[in-house]
């Protein structure tokens, strides 16, 4: 075991000076693991710098990675893993929410990675994504909606096959899952193929899991959270349709065992975001959302779905990130600062 002079030496969120790029409280991150089976942070600290736990997996993030990312998010999902991989033999649902182009599919691809050299169990991260609808069938049910979005709204998924796939999951262990291409149809997106696995445990990460339905407080949307301009009655009529569709998935969000969320400070975060995300995709593949059709697809995000709704996601654990993802909070839900 190290000494607690060495552990207060290691870059960390308790490191004498402590790490630079960490600027999240302590109090609520302790809480948090204390609830996580570990009252004595130093030795939960111990416990990761025995596995490796700094350099971990650093290699599958597609930037450097940042240590509050590390710290704040990576080994504390991990340590809550943990707990399932040693104590139970059934296979555990979990989920990631945030905003679009927040972090998500990165961090998923650390996880399977990470996972895989700490010789767990075996884990598999898919999306929600995934689950669009065929395009004949997605082209016919995002018809109408005033922000021409192509895919991504409540309602375009298949919800059945979903429900199903987890249910089959659950009860044998097999994993059979679509996979959508976003670039196919130039950036429209399409089903191209299957995947298969057999994962003691599944997560599942998308833009609005774990959203309920929204209550009547949350239609009061100010101008200043996010909007550059006020709804239109165009939107402010659709969002009553979209609100039908979400409750198809609220008998999928009881599933969860634990959801984590990745939680934007603010609401314009998820414009620049996105716009990294399709410049990328464009850059990779020659394909992706732009110009009128990608400031369409990001008014969406930030005007299909009331605010305070997507604010209110059924989370066990918030990790609040700013605009340029640095992560400012860590903890319980019931603790985050109003």
């Amino acid at each position: 075991m190290l000494s607690e002079s060495n552990l207060l030496c290691t870059p960390s969120p308790w490191s004498k000076p402590i790490d630079p790029e960490v600027f999240f409280p302590l109090e609520p991150y302790e809480k948090l693991l204390a609830d996580l089976g570990w009252n004595d942070p130093f030795d939960w600290l111990d416990h990761w710098l025995n596995r490796g736990g700094i350099g971990i997996a650093s290699s599958s993030w597609p930037f450097r990675p940042k240590s509050d990312w590390l710290w704040g998010l990576g080994l504390p999902f991990l340590s809550d893993l943990e707990r399932y991989f040693v104590n139970s033999e059934s296979r555990v649902l979990y989920g990631i929410s945030g905003l679009p182009g927040c972090g998500k599919t990165s961090f998923g691809k650390w996880l399977e990675v990470a996972a895989d050299e700490l010789g767990c169990p075996p884990l598999t991260v898919i999306s929600m994504d995934d689950f669009y609808l065929p395009s004949s069938q997605m082209d016919q049910a995002m018809a109408g909606n005033p922000w021409n979005a192509p895919r991504a709204l409540p309602g375009s998924h298949s919800i059945n096959l979903l429900e199903k796939t987890i249910d089959n999951w659950l009860q044998t262990g097999h994993l059979l899952a679509p996979k959508f291409d976003k670039a196919l149809r130039n950036g429209l997106g399409d089903r191209c193929g299957w995947s298969r696995s057999q994962p003691k445990v599944l997560v599942i990460e998308g833009w609005f899991l774990g959203c309920p339905t929204a209550k009547k407080k949350h239609f009061k949307i100010n101008k200043g959270k996010g909007l550059s301009q006020q709804l239109t009655e165009e939107e402010n009529e659709y969002q009553i349709v979209i609100q039908e569709s979400l409750k198809k998935y609220q008998s999928i969000w009881s599933q969860f065992k634990h959801i984590w969320h990745l939680k934007a400070v603010n609401f314009t975060c998820t414009s620049n975001w996105k716009r990294q995300q399709e410049m990328a995709m464009f850059q990779e593949r020659g394909a992706s959302l732009r110009d009128e059709s990608l400031d369409s697809f990001i008014r969406m995000v930030q005007a299909s779905i009331p605010q305070g709704s997507l604010e209110s996601i059924e989370a066990d654990v918030v990790i609040r990130i700013d605009s340029l993802r640095k992560i400012e909070w860590v903890g319980r839900k019931r603790d985050q600062p109003d």
